[in-house]
This record gives C-alpha cells, sequence and structure tokens, in this order.
C-alpha cells in the first residue's frame, strides 16, 4: 500500500512539465507541458482553442501565407521578457513543442541576446532535438534573418 510521501512524490510527479529550459526561466514545449506548467504561459498556435489552459495567446505563423509574422514574434519576445522580470519562470507552447515554440524561443534568444535566427535555433535543439528549424516549414525564412 502507497504511503503518505509516496503519493506526495507521485502527485508532484504528475505535475512536472516536460518544458525545455533554453534560457534561465524561459522555457519551450507543447499542449501537456501547459496544462503542468506554473508561471507565465504563451500560446503560440495560429488560432487560440477553447480549451486553452490560462495563457497570453499570440499568433506568430500565417498559415495561408506560409509566413512567419516578424512584428508578433517581436511583441511576443518583449512579453516574455517582461514576464521574466516578475521573476516566474515563462513557457512559450504550441502543440507538441516541434515548430512554433521553438520558433519563438529562438526568437526571444534573437532579441534578448542578439543571437543570429540559426545560433538560437542550436540553442533550442540542444535541450530540445526534435524541434523543426523555420528552414525547414516556413516560407519567409530568407527574410528573417533580417526582420
Amino acid at each position: 500500500m502507497p504511503t503518505r510521501a509516496n503519493k506526495s512524490t507521485a502527485l508532484k510527479k504528475s505535475r512536472v512539465s516536460h518544458a525545455s529550459e533554453i534560457a534561465p526561466g524561459v522555457f519551450v514545449g507543447g499542449w501537456k507541458d501547459a496544462l503542468r506548467f506554473e508561471g507565465s504561459r504563451f500560446c503560440v498556435l495560429d488560432e487560440a482553442p477553447p480549451d486553452m489552459p490560462a495563457a497570453t495567446h499570440v499568433r506568430i505563423y500565417d498559415d495561408r501565407g506560409d509566413r512567419a509574422i516578424p512584428a508578433n514574434l517581436d511583441g511576443l519576445a518583449r512579453a516574455m521578457r517582461e514576464a521574466r522580470a516578475t521573476g516566474k519562470p515563462v513557457l512559450v507552447f504550441c502543440g507538441h513543442g516541434v515548430r512554433r515554440s521553438p520558433l519563438a524561443g529562438a526568437w526571444y534568444l534573437r532579441r534578448t541576446e542578439g543571437l543570429t535566427l540559426g545560433e538560437a535555433y542550436e540553442r533550442v535543439r540542444a535541450v530540445r532535438p526534435k524541434v523543426e528549424e523555420a528552414r525547414e516549414w516556413i516560407g519567409n525564412v530568407d527574410g528573417l534573418e533580417d526582420a
């Protein structure tokens, strides 16, 4: 029979997020990570689903035009930086944490640390290997480095 301590440990483990930390207190993940994350959450899915956990929704990709939206990415990076300044951890998430949230995380690193987009993706991929880099799925990727 489980002891009270075992139940407590199991409960804590069930609430642990598997998001990837790309900078101190800044995480990239997917939907399931957002359900368990305690801190500020930013959803970058194209549309905010009705059952979305409490989060700020920012659309960063226009699927009809196959284009990332640099102005929205900039606004998101600022909002993440402001949320992080409160001392709470920050999570940017999408469905599976493979395309949109890694793009948002890389953009955050680009804007806050001055990395190139390629360098920022390398940093994200180092802690989240399943990432699909922007050049693999975005039509306007060449213009992003100059944005």
